[in-house]
């Protein structure tokens, strides 16, 4: 039996992979970049916008039971491209669904939510992990402004966010499909709410210099996401729901039984990566 992570070089998909590996179950990469798949792991072709990839890993000896979906980025259209391969794994056979989506993405929404939606009306296992913003985004998105800068940019002046680490949103969906859920969704949540502000705190301290928190418009912040290349229907998406978190921040998420709180802090996610800041 085999879990097939799509787009499984991604940071979740890596940890994720080598969480399942150490328990002895296989694992195949479905990947539009095999180069970046590690040594020692299986990988078939699967690129999001080829539907004709989508059969590769149905067509290998290996029979696929898990399957990890990481909807294709950066479009709200995900239900349309992603559908096709879901059936396609129902019909093969494919006994377990994880899926990839956010706090504030309800089931039936746009992006994500409407894959969730299409899970729940299938009548499949599945079961669909919600969580906040990722600290690894600092090593992202943030990660120009704060080297070249020395700031983080953001529209949420003092709202608190339980960042959350890839290793954690990993452990998550490593524990679904070794023992299953008593929710079909979970907000995955980081072990403590911070503002940006003390995480600029906090990035001072471990990289040895002054980093700021410098607070933009919502509007503003739109345009820098615009400016990144995102198309516009997504960047007005990505700076709305980043607004949402000065309206309470995680409080609402923190209180749901609903939830998986991870270990790692912020400051842990930094200082495990320091070298980062100073290349």
């Amino acid at each position: 039996m085999s879990t097939l992570l799509t787009g499984g070089t991604s940071q979740i998909g890596l940890a994720l992979a080598k969480r399942l590996k150490a328990a002895g179950r296989d694992v195949i990469f479905g990947t539009r970049s095999p180069s970046k798949v590690p040594s020692g792991y299986k990988h078939v072709l699967l690129d999001w916008s080829d539907p004709s990839t989508f059969a590769n890993a149905f067509n290998t000896p290996d029979r696929i039971e898990n399957l990890y979906i990481l909807p294709p980025p950066s479009t709200l259209g995900q239900l349309d491209i992603t559908k096709p391969f879901i059936d396609l794994a129902i019909e093969k056979g494919v006994k377990k669904f994880a899926l990839l989506s956010a706090t504030n993405t309800a089931k039936g929404g746009f992006g994500p939510g409407a894959i969730h939606g299409y899970l729940d009306s299938t009548g499949v296992d599945y079961f669909v992990l919600k969580p906040t913003w990722f600290t690894e985004n600092l090593f992202n998105g943030h990660a120009y402004s704060i080297k070249a800068q020395g700031e983080i940019i953001t529209s949420v002046p003092t709202g608190r966010i339980s960042f959350i680490s890839v290793e954690d949103i990993a452990q998550a969906a490593f524990d679904y499909f070794e023992h299953g859920s008593d929710f079909k969704d979970k907000y995955i949540l980081g072990p403590e709410p911070l503002t940006y502000n003390e995480v600029a705190q906090i990035l001072t301290e471990v990289i040895g210099r002054p980093i700021t928190h410098k607070v933009v418009s919502t509007e503003e912040q739109q345009a820098r996401y615009s400016s990144f290349g995102l198309p516009l229907e997504y960047a007005e998406l990505l700076a709305s729901e980043e607004a949402k978190s000065e309206k309470g921040g995680d409080a609402a998420f923190l209180a749901a039984e609903n939830k998986f709180v991870g270990t790692f802090t912020v400051r842990a996610v930094l200082e495990n990566n320091k070298s980062f800041w100073s290349s």
